[in-house]
């Protein structure tokens, strides 16, 4: 049984295409979008979105959702942080589709170019966010995402930023 077993584990290894930096802020997308997280993701949902990240930029989420939590306990008349919208994009209520535009290397660090949409607004939003991949552990991984969109209420710098400020400010 275990020799029938490697030959297929060969197979489908070397059958399997190279992740590419495009590629993994695809499939990140695709999965954020079908979980649709909102807010400091919970631990089912930043499980399902971890292969897609860097460590630190992991840590950054499950500090923020650490946040969300202890502020809950803590007045839970209270919205607490991080309760809802899009971190992972310019528009609050998040994209419904997500296509990579561009892939431009900047030294070890890949800008991959996304334009997005939302669909169920009236009509439609378009924007382009920059999601910036690096290699960890031999592996692509999303680091930051620059919020590209420049209406009064997008989410404006970056994402690592964005979660950096308000768990100082805590």
């Amino acid at each position: 049984m275990r020799l029938l077993f490697l030959p297929l584990v060969l197979v489908a290894c070397h059958s399997a295409p190279a992740a590419t930096p495009a590629s993994v802020v695809e499939r990140f997308y695709a999965a954020s979008i079908a979980s649709g997280a909102s807010g400091a993701p919970s631990a089912e949902d930043l499980a399902v979105l971890s292969p897609f990240l860097s460590d630190s930029l992991k840590s950054l989420l499950g500090a923020a959702r650490r946040l969300y939590e202890a502020a809950r306990v803590q007045a839970p008349e209270d919205k607490p942080p991080f309760a809802d919208g899009s971190l992972f994009s310019s528009l609050f209520e998040g994209p419904t589709t997500v296509s990579v535009v561009g892939d431009a290397a900047r030294g070890s660090t890949h800008a991959v170019t996304v334009r997005m949409t939302n669909t169920g607004a009236v009509p439609p939003v378009s924007w382009t966010d920059l999601v910036l991949v690096v290699q960890e552990h031999g592996r692509f991984v999303i680091e930051d995402i620059e919020y590209g969109a420049d209406w009064d209420f997008a989410n404006k710098g970056t994402l690592r930023s964005s979660l950096a400020s308000a768990l100082l400010n805590r």
